[in-house]
């Protein structure tokens, strides 16, 4: 998990011509980044044939990718703007997709799905429209903690359902609902921050500029 990004000034590859796009792509925190998306599916692939275990074990690791690639982009002055795209990208692939999966395999109620969805996409779209009139909506201390929050949470969803200890289900299975439960409400407290700077951006705007 890496901090928002600054623009950087033009390096000695950009001056030659090179696309910023491509140099940082290159990068090894952004490369990270793109590993912890390819291993997440390989993680639902891995849950979808029935190896629970497996499946946590490439989580665990696609886990540590997420500090990592924002310790590595401090610590070397790699932090860039892609990252941060990267970052939300793969938060984004990560939450919907084992809630989609912990669903399937009824693990979790599907309110809590239809909840998470709706919050997301009503970010998004607040995030579209910041970001066509040059408004920084960028993610916040308490986004971070929810996604933190659902992480842990997948973890407790699917150890539960492995059934591979002799009891405790009980309380892995209320711990983890607890944990969503945090999660669904942090990420409403943070869309509430988000959504007051999308109104201050729409209040910004005249009436005649405004799109119906």
């Amino acid at each position: 998990m890496r901090p928002s990004a600054e623009p950087r000034p033009l390096d000695a590859e950009v001056a030659r011509g090179e696309s910023r796009l491509w140099r940082d792509l290159r990068t090894v925190p952004n490369l990270l980044s793109l590993s912890r998306i390819a291993l997440i599916y390989v993680a639902a692939a891995l849950l979808l044939v029935d190896q629970q275990l497996l499946a946590l074990a490439v989580g665990i690791i696609a886990g540590i990718t997420d500090y990592l690639d924002g310790y590595l982009a401090r610590k070397t002055g790699q932090v860039t703007e892609l990252g941060a795209i990267l970052d939300r990208l793969s938060d984004l692939i990560f939450e919907s997709g084992w809630l989609v999966l912990a669903t399937y395999f009824h693990l979790l109620p599907p309110v809590f799905l239809l909840l998470y969805l709706l919050r997301e996409l009503v970010v998004l779209s607040a995030r579209l429209y910041c970001g066509e009139r040059g408004v920084p909506l960028t993610s916040s201390f308490i986004g971070k903690l929810k996604t933190n929050f659902f992480g842990y949470s997948a973890f407790l969803v699917f150890f539960s359902g492995a059934n591979v200890l002799p009891g405790g289900y009980a309380v892995l299975r209320f711990l983890a609902y607890a944990g969503v439960a945090v999660g669904l409400l942090l990420s409403y407290w943070s869309a509430y921050g988000y959504l007051r700077t999308f109104a201050a951006a729409y209040d910004d705007v005249t009436p005649s500029n405004r799109r119906s």
